[in-house]
């Protein structure tokens, strides 16, 4: 069967691991490749005092396994402590297979699959068990039941992730994670999901650990795994975790995803009791799934060129494996010693519950790249072995893979009896996807500013060092990775260039839901050369339409009127046409604008946009404007550097405020004479002022015949209310759907004050969080827009340049501020291309409860014991209340919440305005906290009470309400004995 067949196979396309000497897949790879071994001798100082015979101080270590980054999975630090970490490093792979598959579960309503195993958590059994005070309630115990169960592995990772697929806990032992591939694989061609997740967790602790080797056991006496060689005498256990994110392969080329290898077929099944014994591997079992992953692959067993292998390397195991082994081939082949046969065990150690995946990964990179690793510490085949008359032989270095056609099987065995089979292939050959050339954004952002930073400094040497692509680069980058507040963006032309830009990239924080104000500039501003802009296909488009209806309808040259020729009627046609086809450019790169505010002749654009006109009407409106005021009397404008008020004071009579634009701009008109009279006397007076570049005093009385004659222009159209408001010059408001329709509006609009400066502090009042983009030359209306606020995000569509580097600056300015914008559409881009980029650079701590006969050693628990929490809060209060000390009795109860919460989430510091569950809480922890509440303050409160106040202030609030109550109802004494109370009390038996 070929990849015709595609909706019954299965592509691998996001991976990621924590194995030994590996925090990478391709550092997994690198060490694979290069034949390193990751067992090895333990740190001298651990190794036992009084070693008891057989003692091998040897092992497999998992770097980081104590480390976590809480708050970017929204976890308090007594969750993470109390959460075993095969647990805490499955979910940091999870999140990073994703990445690697350029898939966002939060942004895509496909169903994702979550199909894991893990192996019994020694975490919990040596670490966290003797401490009988964090297990001392039953909302703890649940909490460490649901971190440390290999029952909750998958669910966990399926609330964290938001992943709404079904959710399986796999437990087969050594072969968990093969099959929960094969389990995966199976549900996305069952249409169960559309996306999937398969691994497997072991984490050992203590990491620095030996074993005492035994003899007839699977254990090694040496500290090395020697799959199928003379010498072979067990295994060694190791720590890992493996991911992988699996698709539908018609899906994955469908989508443009980048296939590591495809899925031909897989089988489980169990020995049964046809063995010696329930640890004893069985042949008939190993040959039937063997048989059965062929049969469901529709391929012949002389077609694979690689075997990984179960490979534990102990006697009696390896002569089963390579026994199926043969007997399933020979049903379709007789050639001998074709295939090679490797065992991972040999690098990293058995990783138990993990070891199926870590196979897998290395199965599936083999077939990906064509090289077949060596399998380490073989020199002559066990004697049990007939490997001269076997399909097989054992690789012992690196090897090219020989074949065209690249498939490899792998094996997992579960001690009970449980086998499974996966057979990979190559990846099918890309397809070309189109891309255009030009400026790309390179964009990155993390939970914080440091993790923002430190993923640039990352992507900046991954870019330095690989041959990327820039469209690839930036297509991941933009639709493979979640989107986070804090951001940081370059634009460039190639991958280079991407590299050195990052070294000092435009930074930013999203604003939560922005409200985006589109602002159209009026005449005043100068277009420039729109030579590269036209290339653009988003505003191309809409400029060559209306350079087409000009033509056709009004004889009008856009070309010409665009170059600069002519005056004021030739200036306003083409700034209305290009105004217009960057609003329509925009709109196609999904911007969409929640207010819309034109200056001037930029008003009569929003109208368009708005819906008031349609496009050839305007047009025309726009060449009857510029003629009728061109027509006008001749005048002059002038931009002064004083706020309206102040400027009112200093105005003769022959000259108008035409723009109130800001607290601090204003722009005035009037005859020339008029206005160069007035210059003179502000620069007496020491104001600054300018000229601006136009022939007319536009929006003042000289422009009332012209005016009169606009209004029957408009009149002969016809016009609609507004679908979307925009606000009003003449108002300073949003304009009503009477006036919008108004001829008479469009004339007082021409001969009256811009009230830009109100209108853009009413934009501001409504939305607090609005982000202004000027749909035009220049940045005047957004300069102004920041002067209201000057916290107000802001962006300029053209500035001192004006070619697709501009347009894919400026989305990338918006994108920076928190709009959503399309960059496929951005950078024209007709299909998608993931590439393999550095994943998320998680904050990393150490969470850790260390054994209770350690603690005199060791560092102590990261926890605030609550007692202590509200004692020292005690302490630090006044120990009496009356009238007159309501302050002091509120902080003495404040103090006591805080020392519960402080004990319940495993935070120092907590701020009193903090949300209980936005800091980690959640209902098991709620219990806690209210039954430790109602065990110190002698009230009936609620679990409600915390949902309705779920802050330390609120519940003190709430229970110092309720206590102020109850004063007269207590004693002195009782009052004494509740505001000293050192640490809480025991609960009263109604709360028992």
């Amino acid at each position: 069967m070929t990849h015709e067949d595609n909706d019954f196979r299965v592509a691998v396309v996001g991976m990621a691991c924590r194995f030994p000497d590996a925090v990478t897949v391709e550092g997994y790879w690198r060490n694979l490749c290069d034949g390193r071994e990751s067992v090895g001798p333990l740190a001298p100082e651990s190794r036992p005092a009084d070693a008891p015979a057989g003692y091998v101080h040897a092992g497999a270590r998992l770097a980081d396994a104590d480390r976590f980054d809480a708050e970017f999975f929204a976890m308090s630090p007594r969750e993470v402590q109390l959460t075993d970490p095969q647990h805490r490093l499955f979910l940091l792979c999870a999140w990073e297979a994703f990445e690697d598959a350029g898939f966002v579960p939060a942004e895509n309503p496909a169903p994702v699959g979550v199909f894991a195993g893990a192996s019994i958590s020694t975490y919990l059994l040596r670490n966290l068990v003797g401490h009988a005070r964090l297990l001392d309630n039953p909302s703890s115990q649940l909490h460490a039941l649901h971190g440390n169960a290999p029952d909750y592995l998958a669910s966990k990772v399926s609330y964290k992730l938001d992943l709404t697929g079904p959710s399986v806990a796999v437990q087969t032992a050594c072969s968990t994670s093969l099959v929960a591939v094969h389990q995966a694989a199976q549900a996305l061609l069952d249409f169960q999901c559309d996306v999937a997740v398969a691994g497997g967790a072991s984490v050992q602790v203590p990491q620095e650990a030996g074993y005492i080797y035994e003899e007839g056991s699977i254990l090694s006496p040496d500290g090395h795994c020697r799959a199928f060689d003379a010498e072979a005498g067990g295994t060694v256990f190791g720590s890992g975790v493996g991911v992988v994110v699996l698709k539908r392969l018609a899906d994955a080329v469908a989508d443009g995803d980048r296939v590591h290898a495809v899925i031909l077929g897989s089988a489980v099944n169990n020995d049964g009791a046809n063995k010696i014994g329930y640890t004893a591997p069985g042949i008939a079992g190993q040959r039937a799934v063997i048989r059965e992953a062929l049969s469901a692959a529709g391929i012949g067993a002389e077609t694979i060129g690689y075997v990984e292998a179960h490979g534990t390397g102990t006697r009696l195991g390896d002569p089963i494996e390579v026994s199926a082994l043969t007997a399933a081939y020979r049903e379709h082949t007789d050639a001998v010693q074709y295939c090679a046969l490797g065992s991972v065990k040999t690098n990293v150690g058995h990783l138990n519950a993990a070891g199926g995946v870590a196979g897998f990964i290395k199965a599936v990179l083999a077939v990906r790249d064509g090289l077949i690793p060596a399998s380490l510490h073989y020199s002559r085949p066990n004697p049990e072995i007939d490997f001269a008359s076997s399909p097989f032989f054992v690789n012992t270095e690196l090897r090219t893979w020989p074949d065209r056609v690249r498939r490899a099987g792998v094996s997992a065995f579960g001690i009970g009896g449980t086998n499974a089979h996966v057979i990979v292939e190559q990846p099918p050959a890309r397809r070309a996807v189109a891309t255009t050339q030009g400026p790309r954004a390179v964009l990155v952002s993390g939970r914080t500013a440091t993790d923002a930073d430190r993923l640039v400094a990352r992507l900046a040497a991954h870019l330095g060092a690989e041959a990327a692509e820039l469209p690839g680069v930036a297509h991941t980058l933009a639709h493979g990775r979640r989107r986070f507040a804090h951001r940081r963006m370059v634009v460039a032309n190639t991958t280079a260039e991407a590299a050195a830009a990052l070294a000092a990239p435009l930074t930013g924080e999203a604003v939560a839901a922005p409200a985006v104000a589109w602002l159209f500039p009026g005449q005043g501003v100068a277009l420039g050369d729109l030579t590269e802009l036209a290339a653009v296909p988003a505003f191309g488009a809409g400029l060559r339409t209306c350079a087409q209806l000009l033509r056709e309808r009004y004889g009008f040259d856009l070309h010409r009127a665009a170059r600069g020729a002519g005056g004021t009627e030739q200036t306003q046609v083409a700034l209305f046409a290009v105004e217009y086809a960057l609003a329509g450019m925009w709109r196609e790169f999904g911007v969409v604008p929640r207010e819309l505010l034109g200056h001037s002749l930029g008003e009569l654009v929003a109208a368009t946009v708005a819906g008031v006109f349609e496009l050839p009407d305007a047009l025309g409106l726009v060449v009857e404007r510029g003629r009728v005021m061109a027509a006008a009397p001749q005048g002059a404008m002038l931009a002064v550097s004083l706020g309206a008020a102040q400027l009112a004071e200093r105005l003769p009579d022959d000259v108008w405020t035409a723009a109130d634009n800001s607290a601090t701009r204003c722009v005035v008109a009037g005859t020339r004479s008029a206005i160069e009279r007035f210059a003179a006397a502000l620069a007496t007076d020491g104001v600054a002022s300018s000229p601006l570049p136009v022939g007319h005093a536009f929006h003042t009385p000289l422009m009332d015949e012209a005016a009169a004659r606009f209004a029957e222009a408009v009149g002969a159209v016809p016009r609609r209310a507004p679908h979307t408001e925009f606000w009003s010059n003449l108002t300073g408001a949003p304009i009503t759907a009477a006036e919008a329709v108004d001829p008479g509006y469009w004339a007082r609009q021409m001969t009256s004050t811009v009230r830009f400066r109100e209108a853009a502090l009413g934009v501001l009042g409504r939305n607090t969080t609005t982000v202004g983009l000027e749909v035009g030359p220049g940045k005047s209306l957004v300069s102004f827009l920041r002067t209201a606020d000057r916290r107000t995000p802001t962006v300029g569509t053209l500035g001192a340049e004006s070619g697709p580097g501009a347009i894919v600056t400026a989305a990338g300015r918006l994108w920076l501020a928190g709009v959503e914008v399309d960059f496929a559409a951005v950078h024209g881009d007709e299909g998608r291309t993931v590439v393999s980029l550095p994943t998320y650079p998680f904050a990393l701590r150490r969470y850790w409860v260390d054994p209770p006969q350690v603690q005199a050693h060791e560092p102590r628990i990261d926890v605030v014991p609550e007692a202590a929490a509200i004692e020292h809060a005690a302490a630090s209060r006044p120990s009496a209340a009356s009238e007159a000390d309501d302050d002091e009795f509120a902080d003495s109860v404040r103090g006591r919440v805080a020392g519960i919460w402080r004990s319940a989430l495993g935070i120092d510091e907590l701020d009193h305005a903090a949300n209980f569950f936005e800091l980690g809480g959640d209902s098991l922890l709620a219990v806690q906290v209210a039954t430790r509440l109602r065990a110190v303050f002698p009230l009936e409160l609620a679990l409600g009470d915390l949902f309705a106040a779920p802050t330390i202030a609120g519940m003190a609030a709430t229970i110092s309400d309720h206590l102020i109550q109850r004063l007269d109802e207590l004693s002195d004494s009782e009052v004494e004995l509740l505001l000293n109370e050192q640490g809480p009390a025991r609960e009263r038996s109604d709360n028992a």
